[in-house]
């Protein structure tokens, strides 16, 4: 039996019921590692942990709303719990609002930029602590060339925000 890259490690995956989230979960399970899934949708995480089990794999769903404190408190309680300290932690829950910036309600302004902005600093806050007392650990913040260059048309809440992980990632690393 060949050893895998992740063999023995935790991978937590935000946003991890569909899209990249999903597939880099399965990804790190296929690798050998043990996955915490977290996500709102209950329904497609309730599948995706069926489809890396099904694949051999080990999964914890995990429901997190990551504009929630105390959601991301339980999922790094959680995944403790369940597997041990998490050695990487993707960031990767995102939500996009499109309209003209200047008809688009604060609100509106607010929730994106707490799912895809402050989730990720609320992700650094529960799981960077014990990943520097142990001196190793990884985290990847999922941004988008929307992060990188701005100006398309009705997604100027989009880009902030994303323009606001790709800065505070790289005040992180």
């Amino acid at each position: 039996m060949s050893v895998r890259r992740f063999d023995g490690k935790v991978a937590v995956v935000t946003g991890a019921a569909s899209g990249i989230g999903r597939a880099t979960a399965r990804a790190f399970a296929a690798e050998g590692a043990a996955v915490v899934l977290a996500d709102v949708n209950v329904g497609r995480l309730a599948d995706a942990q069926a489809e890396i089990a099904a694949a051999g794999g080990r999964a914890l769903a995990q429901r997190c709303d990551v504009s929630s404190d105390a959601d991301v408190e339980a999922l790094a309680a959680a995944t403790t719990a369940a597997f041990g300290a998490a050695d990487i932690l993707m960031n990767n829950a995102g939500v996009m609002l499109r309209g003209p910036l200047e008809k688009m309600p604060i609100s509106d302004w607010q929730w994106i930029m707490d799912i895809n902005f402050l989730g990720a600093v609320r992700g650094v806050r529960a799981f960077l602590p014990p990943m520097l007392e142990r001196g190793s650990g990884h985290i990847v913040n999922t941004a988008s060339i929307g992060g990188l260059v701005g100006g398309r048309p009705h997604s100027a809440s989009y880009s902030a925000s994303k323009f606001a992980l790709v800065g505070f990632s790289e005040t992180l690393a």
